[in-house]
């Protein structure tokens, strides 16, 4: 399942120490997006600072590319139907697919990389 995600936003977090700094912004996390029903489809990544205790976190909304391509798909095909009355839609001369095959094909190849070093981080230890 492919996602499309976008930042909308960003928040840093001071702390004593690192550990500090993560607790208040998991903490934050928790407290402001978690606990709230109206922000569905929001993850999340944690950025540290190498130079002093600070933990920006930075929040996206996502979606899912599944329900991009079926909405495509349908206004596709309404306009075909609305243009070309007596004609079927030939969705096999649509150019999004190879489009949509090469993003499949590319997060493939990136989803079994990461796997990998996982695997081999865990038989590592």
């Amino acid at each position: 399942m492919l996602k499309y995600s976008e930042e909308f936003m960003s928040k840093k977090f001071n702390g004593t120490n690192m550990k500090d700094a993560y607790m208040k912004a998991v903490k934050w996390y928790a407290t402001n997006v978690l606990a709230k029903n109206e922000l569905q489809e929001v993850t999340c990544s944690f950025e540290k600072d190498k130079q002093s205790p600070i933990v920006t976190i930075h929040l996206y909304v996502t979606m899912e590319e599944e329900e991009v391509r079926q909405a495509h798909c349908q206004i596709c095909k309404e306009a075909h139907a609305s243009f070309f009355i007596s004609e079927e839609t030939n969705c096999a001369w649509c150019k999004i697919k190879g489009y949509q095959n090469r993003c499949d094909q590319r997060i493939s190849v990136k989803k079994q990389y990461y796997k990998d070093l996982l695997n081999r981080r865990m038989y590592d230890d």
